[in-house]
């Protein structure tokens, strides 16, 4: 049975702009601290909701604002559950690219087959659950990595119909 698990924008999960996750679906949701999580059209079997902001090792902000350790260990384990349990899954994030792909591209690692949505992941987040895993990661990577490929630099211009609206 193939797993697969798709990362959308908040506004695709109040609106349902994604694969109908039938009834064995767990949805992971992913804001801002002090955001308000939206309605979902979808109903899911399982919901887990995080608050942490889309911040990189250097970016500046307080680590208490970032992921921490212990959320990327639940992200982790949430998706080991599903897993086993043969579910599909579905993250957002407010944009749809940088946290919920990174969980995407973890995922992915795992065994989850990823649907073809745009992700750009963020590295902090990609790091810590990959770190939680076992996993080895190049502690200097740069973010031109998208959708697990490196770019050749220069600006991303998505294709086709992911950023209409």
């Amino acid at each position: 049975m193939i797993r697969w698990i798709e990362n959308i924008s908040m506004s695709d999960a109040h609106l349902g702009r994604h694969y109908d996750p039938g009834p064995n679906s767990l949805l992971i949701r992913i804001q801002d601290p002090a955001t308000e999580f939206k309605p979902t059209k979808f109903q899911f079997k399982t919901v887990h909701e995080f608050e942490f902001l889309d911040a990189e090792d250097t970016d500046g902000f307080p680590d208490e604002c970032k992921i921490s350790d212990d959320q990327a260990k639940s992200l982790v384990i949430i998706l080991k559950q599903a897993m086993l349990n043969h579910m599909n899954v579905v993250v957002h994030c407010h944009a749809g690219v940088c946290r919920s792909g990174a969980v995407v591209e973890v995922a992915s690692m795992m065994g989850f087959t990823p649907t073809e949505r745009l992700r750009i992941p963020n590295l902090r987040v990609k790091h810590k659950m990959m770190k939680v895993l076992g996993l080895t990661y190049d502690a200097d990577e740069k973010q031109e990595a998208v959708n697990g490929k490196v770019t050749s630099g220069g600006i991303i211009v998505p294709i086709g119909d992911e950023w209409d609206n």
